[in-house]
């Protein structure tokens, strides 16, 4: 009897069909590029470049994590955010070499770097009159460069930083399940965002324009 009250004292705004057992959430984030991301592109055109991409570990293992009451959410931002920045490259070059294994840079005529500067997440559930809300907040740093694969040399340096919020209202009632894909929500618009950002400045820089029609130039000798 005393279990019981505790476990629904302690479960007030989450409704859970196993008691007080642990419940662990780990939703998909969405691998889609989202319409943001298109539109930071202007043009989409897919240059007749063979680019190497490498996105650091760091960034690779980025996870949001938090426990909230019995549930655990667990979120893998960095793989979700790496799986949309192919699908971005592959907007924009003829070929994508992934360079994150240890492969050697043959064939590729430019590298972009890309690394996990700073990132910051939280999630909360919060209970109104007659609903339960629920909230993420995220903020990410991003840093990309793209370097000539021949020399060496630093072309472009671009810096992303995204702070948004996401979630979802239900009446009353919220399951562990019903939070998590509130809070993955926010989650995808951040990365949406970060990369729609990244590539709204690719697009802008005129040295980069330039250095892309030199490397075609390149490509058709």
């Amino acid at each position: 009897m005393f279990q019981k009250i505790l476990c629904a004292a302690a479960l007030a705004t989450i409704l859970l069909t196993t008691g007080c057992a642990k419940v662990q959430v780990n939703p998909d984030l969405n691998s889609s590029l989202g319409y943001d991301a298109f539109a930071s592109m202007k043009v989409i055109k897919n240059r007749d470049i063979s680019l190497g991409l490498n996105i650091s570990s760091k960034l690779l293992e980025a996870k949001a994590s938090q426990k909230i009451k019995m549930g655990e959410f667990d979120f893998a931002i960095g793989k979700a955010l790496a799986v949309k920045l192919v699908k971005a490259m592959a907007y924009q070059f003829r070929e994508v070499h992934i360079l994150n294994d240890g492969a050697g840079k043959e064939g590729v005529q430019t590298i972009m770097r890309v690394e996990l500067q700073d990132m910051d997440s939280k999630m909360d559930v919060k209970a109104g009159f007659t609903t339960v809300s629920a909230e993420s907040y995220t903020r990410l740093v991003l840093r990309a460069e793209l370097v000539d694969a021949t020399d060496g040399k630093v072309m472009w340096v671009g810096t992303s930083q995204v702070n948004q919020t996401g979630g979802v209202t239900e009446a009353q009632i919220l399951t562990y399940q019903e939070a998590g894909r509130g809070f993955a929500a926010g989650f995808d618009a951040a990365i949406d965002k970060a990369i729609g950002d990244l590539l709204s400045q690719m697009n802008r820089s005129q040295n980069l324009r330039d250095y892309f029609k030199a490397l075609e130039a390149t490509s058709k000798e």
